[in-house]
């Protein structure tokens, strides 16, 4: 069963016709336990490669790790559609941590080794805590300026125009296969960019989303205030760069895509 033909993840995982997958591994005999229980290790194993490219400074255009992502194939790499839990448990790419920067194996990941200086913040989070650190980490890094100061008339004009925004990239951003923290990071940003009242609003907006997540059971307290720090990280973006593409200034600290 296949149910996620039409994907492809940033290390090029998808599915065809023939239901084999680019990482080779058939899926016609799975049930749709077995899928979502595939599509859990696949991208736990995805998110140990990216964060070990992420070490090296690669952020976006990730290498293909076609059918080299599970290693050598035996038995369907592991993966054969009647015990497929045991199969992922007993797997030992499930077993094996993101290795140091300097230790990693170009064999094994194909790809030249660049020793750059680890940024000290998750690329993505759900805790308070980590969020806190990637804030602090972005205000050490550009500062955290004041709004420039606005008249009643343009003060009203920019909040009319940042709820607008928020409302267009909220449309726009929902079907994206793109991180929640992103989101939250993106509409923020964009909003603050058309002066204090954007970024009040966009304040305000993010404050009532977070509120009623809480209140309705969405979120925990710990993973709203993890959402809130992405919130503030936009906003201190877009004020500090009004003139500049939100796009590139969020995903210099926050991942863009699953």
């Amino acid at each position: 069963m296949n149910i996620w033909k039409k994907y492809k993840s940033p290390l090029g995982y998808e599915t065809g016709d023939n239901k084999i997958d680019t990482f080779g591994v058939d899926h016609s005999q799975f049930s749709l336990r077995d899928e979502i229980e595939y599509q859990t290790a696949r991208a736990e194993r995805e998110n140990q490669l990216i964060q070990n490219y992420n070490n090296q400074g690669i952020t976006e255009n990730y290498p293909q790790a076609g059918t080299n992502f599970w290693g050598n194939p035996d038995n369907n790499y592991g993966f054969g559609s009647s015990n497929i839990s045991d199969a992922i448990s007993r797997h030992p790419a499930m077993h094996t941590t993101p290795m140091p920067v300097e230790q990693t194996s170009v064999s094994e990941y194909q790809l030249p080794i660049r020793k750059q200086p680890q940024t000290p913040i998750p690329r993505y989070w759900e805790s308070a805590a980590d969020g806190e650190k990637v804030y602090d980490y972005v205000v050490q890094q550009e500062g955290n300026l004041r709004q420039p100061d606005q008249n009643l008339l343009d003060y009203t004009t920019s909040a009319i125009q940042g709820g607008v925004g928020l409302i267009n990239d909220y449309r726009r951003l929902k079907p994206l296969n793109v991180t929640d923290k992103y989101k939250h990071a993106y509409m923020n940003c964009r909003a603050a960019q058309y002066g204090q009242g954007g970024e009040d609003i966009a304040e305000i907006a993010s404050n009532l989303r977070e509120w009623n997540d809480k209140r309705t059971g969405k979120n925990t307290l710990d993973s709203s205030m993890g959402d809130q720090y992405a919130n503030k990280t936009g906003r201190l973006l877009g004020k500090t760069y009004p003139e500049e593409d939100c796009d590139e200034l969020v995903k210099k600290y926050i991942e863009k895509y699953w």
